[in-house]
């Protein structure tokens, strides 16, 4: 009896167990989510003008990811440069919002962003990569794309008391002078003016940007006088790049023509001698490609003498060492971050402004 017992308790131990076999645990795969379409652009080559400022100039768009659940999916649109594609880490992001598929840009817009996000030079051509992000509870990247984009320099207004040089350089266009400022407004004003060649190099200084304005001239003996009618105009000795500064206290200016290099221990020829620059008219900027070490500093100087040079302040802004006008300050130098090739670049064009940009190759 015992024997039979026994017996039909693990018969019923075996039942409970085929029982169990019934509910097999069923695998949950998790599903792939990606861009089935490519993303699409208004255009693949963007030049832009001051006159795009506010209009759309770059349209992008797409088609919904499907995240199999009912979920908004959020968008954002990342842009980068060729060289930064395999990781995207220094890539601008522009967030787009809950189930929207398309985003535009405006020419200040996508001219910012080139220049201050991507470092892409003024003037100069850049290849743009573009992709689309979206997001529910994990990210998808559509494939990207890439656009051509020239910006353009921005000129500021300088809210420095300003005097306007109109000449031959710039067919006596009052509107469109160029102005030296006066950055500490104590009656000194400076600014660089470039002068081609092929003209009267001859030109007059104004009050305002207007021909009825009171204006001033010179006998060419670095004496300035009000000289309201016309003649008596400056006249640069040549084609060139010109210091060009009024001291209306005791009525004295000068008019140096300069060429800039950049001197040191972390330049090419060490303090020995200047790696000269080169002028980019289109640009107005100076610039150099050179071979530049962390083990030293630099200076840009200027017609190879210590005349004008260039060093910085505590903020990292260009300041002068040495001006005619002006007592020589002990100013920090520059440095580069790590050994290699640059390109730099020295801005004078727009007064009180001076600026420097170094881009590592």
């Amino acid at each position: 009896m015992k024997h039979l017992s026994k017996i039909y308790l693990w018969v019923i131990i075996l039942l409970i167990s085929l029982a169990g076999c019934d509910d097999d645990p069923t695998l949950t795969y998790l599903k792939t989510i990606t861009f089935d379409n490519p993303i699409t652009v208004s255009t693949n080559d963007v030049v832009l003008t001051e006159t795009d400022s506010i209009s759309d100039v770059l349209s992008i768009s797409w088609q919904s990811v499907d995240y199999y659940r009912e979920a908004p999916v959020t968008y954002s649109v990342q842009m980068t440069t060729p060289d930064d594609t395999t990781l995207w880490e220094n890539a601008y992001v522009k967030e787009i919002g809950d189930d929207i598929f398309s985003t535009s840009f405006t020419g200040d817009e996508l001219n910012e962003i080139t220049i201050n996000s991507l470092g892409i030079e003024p003037n100069n051509q850049g290849v743009v990569a573009i992709r689309v992000i979206s997001y529910v509870d994990r990210k998808a990247y559509s494939q990207p794309v890439t656009v051509n984009v020239t910006p353009y320099k921005v000129v500021t207004t300088s809210s420095y008391p300003s005097l306007w040089v109109a000449g031959d350089y710039q067919g006596w266009d009052i509107t469109s002078a160029r102005t030296i400022v006066s950055v500490d407004d104590n009656g000194i004003y400076e600014g660089y003016i470039y002068i081609p060649a092929g003209g009267t190099n001859e030109f007059k200084v104004y009050t305002q940007a207007d021909w009825n304005s009171v204006s001033y001239g010179t006998i060419n003996d670095g004496v300035i006088f009000e000289a309201n009618y016309a003649g008596d105009n400056f006249a640069a000795p040549s084609n060139g790049y010109y210091l060009f500064s009024i001291d209306l206290n005791n009525t004295t200016y000068l008019l140096i023509k300069t060429e800039w290099g950049i001197i040191g221990g972390a330049t090419p020829d060490g303090w020995d001698s200047d790696t000269e620059m080169i002028y980019n008219e289109a640009n107005q900027t100076w610039i150099v490609t050179a071979d530049m070490k962390t083990d030293g500093s630099f200076k840009f100087r200027a017609n190879q003498e210590w005349q004008f040079d260039f060093g910085i302040d505590n903020e990292g802004n260009l300041a002068y060492a040495n001006h005619p006008w002006r007592e020589y300050v002990e100013a920090p130098q520059l440095t580069v971050p790590e050994d290699g090739s640059y390109t730099i670049t020295l801005d004078l064009h727009d007064p009180g402004n001076y600026t420097y940009n170094l881009n590592k190759n």
